[in-house]
């Protein structure tokens, strides 16, 4: 019984090695990343824009996507970047804990090496209209352009752009029609007799055409919801947009302290 004894001993403690080599050199040599996506709630967005509108439209498509790091950097500080990212870009990255939570993108997308940032730490998030004029388009963020003070439909002073200033560095021809499209993909098209004297609301998310609203129906003089602007017979647009400033931003996103709850993603090709 003893010899038994002497002799499981003996096998526990190889074991108990083995396991412990095991430990010291893992072979665990995956990297684990985080979709950029699920830190976006399409309901907090859509609450921004129209608390009232289904939450079946991707409200996340309205914004273009600032990356912070802990020391505030963005990749609007490098020369190799200069510009945030469209919704369509943004949510194939990821973030890396094991990276420092370093931002990792396909490199299919041939973004910019900028666009790696170490230390994220917030997302800032400006709500912005895709222009396409002659096949290419244009993203606009709508606080970096001029900002008026322009009478509401209930009366009151409100922040707009203008429409016109969406389409600047495009040359119309009489021919030219400017189509607005919603979020939902609803559309209306206008003459650039009409888009110079329309204003885009900003907290109201509708137009107004100031001289013409008398004149034109309603389903014209108020748009809703702007998502994007196509302009056929024109031009390719030519126009060198500004970012919005910092302290123009719709709303900044942190990113958590801690991803329990979060889905990984096993990167490869990166």
């Amino acid at each position: 019984m003893k010899k038994i004894s002497v002799i499981l001993i003996a096998i526990l403690t190889l074991f108990m090695f083995a396991c412990s080599e095991k430990d010291d050199n893992p072979t665990e040599v995956n990297v684990y990343g985080y979709k950029l996506d699920q830190f976006i709630s399409n309901t907090v967005l859509r609450d921004l824009i129209d608390p009232n509108a289904s939450d079946t439209l991707n409200f996340r498509n309205l914004f273009a996507y600032e990356i912070i790091a802990s020391d505030g950097f963005s990749p609007r500080n490098s020369s190799y970047a200069g510009y945030d990212l469209t919704w369509n870009f943004f949510k194939e990255g990821f973030i890396v804990p094991s990276d420092n939570n370093r931002t990792w993108f396909p490199s299919e997308l041939g973004l910019p090496g900028a666009f790696k940032v170490k230390n994220t730490t917030k997302f800032n998030l400006y709500r912005k209209v895709d222009v396409n004029s002659a096949g290419k388009t244009n993203t606009v963020e709508l606080k970096g352009l001029t900002i008026h003070s322009i009478q509401n439909w209930n009366s009151v002073n409100e922040d707009a752009i203008k429409l016109s200033d969406l389409i600047q560095g495009i040359t119309l021809s009489d021919s030219s029609n400017i189509r607005l499209i919603s979020i939902d993909g609803y559309s209306k098209d206008y003459t650039p007799e009409q888009i110079a004297v329309g204003y885009y609301l900003m907290d109201s998310e509708v137009t107004t055409f100031t001289t013409l609203n008398e004149l034109l129906p309603g389903s014209l003089k108020k748009f809703k919801k702007l998502a994007s602007i196509e302009v056929t017979n024109s031009t390719e647009q030519d126009n060198s947009f500004a970012n919005a400033p910092h302290d123009k931003k719709d709303i900044t996103i942190t990113v958590p302290e801690s991803f329990s709850g979060y889905d990984s993603t096993i990167l490869t090709d990166y």
